[in-house]
Formats: structure tokens, sequence, C-alpha cells
């Protein structure tokens, strides 16, 4: 990684905010990245610290005040350098977001504040940050395209990377979805909320979560002890 917007992304995904990010200025750091790490091959963040070279990007900013002939107000600076940094390293990320990308930022704000219903919003909670893009991703896509049936499809598999969903040979409005995860309470909300949200009205569903269940002609769903008949 070499931008602070690298930085942001990669803690985002790995359940940090970037609220929580401090910057400090590294004791050693390269003059040809922003950012400095022990591994400089490194894509993930799993700790809250992140050194930076101020002077990379952003040296009329930074190089008076950490000028190291400036003596006193250590804090100051460590308080100074922090705060610019959290400024812009949001604003490198709104640089490159695209219309698209603010309708999606609002539309999640909506639903997580409770305009679409207490249910959503409950329901939002549930979900990690990637995921409810790809949430209001599907949404967007349904107004434009009303094709319901795909975008679930698209959607379910997105978040449950293990998932299979079958359509009925006998009735084209039931489906039978398997979700290759453990069944728990949270799991049982966060799939109601999927299918309340983007499946039409009068589809019929059979939901699966760890044990598959049998279909003829494919062994690997034949398992002893390791299959449902439905």
């Amino acid at each position: 990684m070499q931008y602070i917007w690298e930085v942001v992304l990669a803690a985002e995904k790995n359940g940090i905010r970037e609220a929580d990010l401090r910057y400090e200025v590294a004791e050693v750091r390269s003059p040809y990245l922003e950012v400095s790490f022990c591994d400089l091959n490194t894509q993930t963040v799993e700790q809250t610290v992140v050194e930076v070279n101020p002077f990379y990007r952003f040296f009329d900013i930074f190089s008076e005040i950490l000028d190291i002939n400036q003596k006193g107000y250590e804090k100051t600076r460590e308080i100074f350098v922090d705060t610019v940094f959290h400024y812009l390293a949001l604003t490198d990320l709104r640089m490159g977001m695209s219309k698209k990308d603010y309708y999606l930022k609002f539309l999640a704000e909506e639903l997580e504040s409770g305009q679409f219903g207490s249910k959503a919003k409950a329901a939002m909670r549930l979900f990690s940050r990637y995921e409810k893009r790809y949430l209001v991703l599907a949404l967007m896509d349904v107004v434009a395209s009303r094709n319901y049936l795909e975008i679930f499809k698209w959607l379910f598999q997105e978040i449950y990377i293990n998932s299979m969903i079958y359509v009925s040979m006998d009735c084209a409005n039931e489906l039978y979805i398997y979700v290759g995860s453990a069944e728990t309470q949270e799991e049982r909300e966060r799939v109601q909320f999927l299918l309340d949200t983007f499946l039409p009205i009068g589809m019929r569903t059979e939901v699966f979560y760890l044990e598959h269940f049998g279909i003829l002609d494919m062994e690997e769903t034949m398992v002893i002890d390791k299959v449902l008949l439905i």
C-alpha cells in the first residue's frame, strides 16, 4: 500500500473504521511511500495506529509545524498530524467517488437511520460494511430493472459465498436455498431480511443452512447422515 486511502479501505475491510485509526509520523519513512509498514508488501491493516510520511504529498502543510529545529509542542503536533490526516484520507476517498457512489452512500445512511422503517434499520446492523454496499447496490438495480430473482441470486451469493439457490422444477415460484453457514438467530434474521426485501410477493422458499438437501443424480448431495430429504 502506498497511499492513506488504501490503508482506510484495507482497514474497513478488516472491520476497522476510519474514525478509529490514529495517524502518527513514522520515525523511519520511505520517500516513495505515504504510509510505513514493516512489510512493504502488506495488504491488510490489523491495528489502529498508522505510521505516515506527511511530506510525501503534503510538504506545504506539514513542513513548518514538523520542522526538526522547532522544539516543544510535541503533543500539539501529534494531534495536528492525526486530525489533518483524517481529513485528507476522507478527501482522498471522496475525490474518487462517482455519482452512483454517492447514491449508494445516501441510501445506506437512510436505511441505517430508519427512514425505510425500524425493521430495515435493525437488519442493517447485522451486515458488514461491504455487505451493505452489495445490499444497497442490489436495491438500486431492483428499482432500475425490476429483475427481482436474478438480483436476489446475485446478492445472496455475494453475501453467502458457499450458498446455492435452486428453482423448483415443479413450480417456478418456489426456491430451495442452501445457505452454507451455521444456523443462528442472527443468520436467520439476515436471511429473512433478504427474502422479504428482494423476492416478489408469492415466491415460496425453503431455506437450509449447513445440511444440504439431496438431489437425484448429484452424488455429492446424497451423503448419508449429511443430507436432508424434502
